[in-house]
């Protein structure tokens, strides 16, 4: 049984076959490692990562010194929640719709201040209308309103696969992005994962290579993407 509870820790989940882990990216990997066989070892990327923080720094090269702040813009609640509990100890100041942990609360939801993750498919922005991973709008307004902020370093995005998601999440992610630059005085990174695979209708390699098309940093999953996120925002 591979356990993931978010936020939990790990020492306390102990008992015959259980293999707790700290991140969604982790517990796929445990799985698929005991589904052969294997006995799991895979560790999700952690902020000494010499990899990332070289990439972070070349990354961190197309900022100025008044870009400071880091917005993680989620389509859903679970990656939006991860991405706090990874970013807690290591942003002051972390602001959320939807706070856990050491996360502060939002005086209002629908603007960020200082280093902000938020979950737009919360009922507060579905009311009435499709959830985000349907209709992209509400993340687009938001990514035009975050990313012209000249305060803004990075932001973070997901982008969801699957039969319950728009056609074509990554292209229309990519229009906003494209958008954005031509509004935006200075430019932030754009930092994304994408989470499917080459059998989602979306396909994962066309929906990876529209956002690379426009600059954004991908990673292979949330967690990664998110100590990127932050290696870039610290200047690391």
């Amino acid at each position: 049984m591979v356990v993931n509870f978010l936020g939990a820790d790990r020492s306390e989940l102990e008992g015959e076959g259980l293999h707790p882990v700290g991140t969604l990216e982790e517990a796929a990997h445990c799985a698929v490692a005991l589904d052969k066989g294997e006995t799991p070892t895979f560790v999700s990327a952690e902020v000494e990562d010499e990899t990332l923080c070289k990439r972070a720094s070349e990354l961190a090269k197309q900022l100025q010194p008044g870009q400071k702040h880091l917005r993680g813009l989620y389509t859903g609640g679970t990656f939006c929640y991860e991405t706090q509990l990874l970013l807690q100890d290591h942003l002051p100041e972390l602001f959320s719709n939807g706070p856990t942990g050491k996360v502060r609360e939002l005086d209002n939801p629908f603007a960020s201040q200082g280093h902000t993750v938020v979950d737009l498919g919360d009922d507060v922005f579905t009311r009435g209308r499709p959830h985000p991973m349907i209709d992209p709008t509400p993340r687009n307004e938001r990514i035009m309103q975050d990313a012209t902020d000249p305060e803004t370093a990075v932001v973070l995005l997901d982008v969801v696969l699957g039969h319950g998601s728009n056609e074509d999440p990554a292209g229309e992610l990519a229009k906003a992005i494209a958008d954005t630059r031509k509004a935006a005085t200075t430019t932030p990174v754009f930092i994304a994962s994408v989470c499917g695979t080459e059998a989602d209708p979306q396909n994962l390699a066309e929906q990876r290579a529209k956002l690379e098309e426009q600059g954004v940093a991908l990673c292979s999953s949330n967690a990664e993407a998110a100590i990127l996120a932050l290696l870039v925002t610290k200047r690391s």
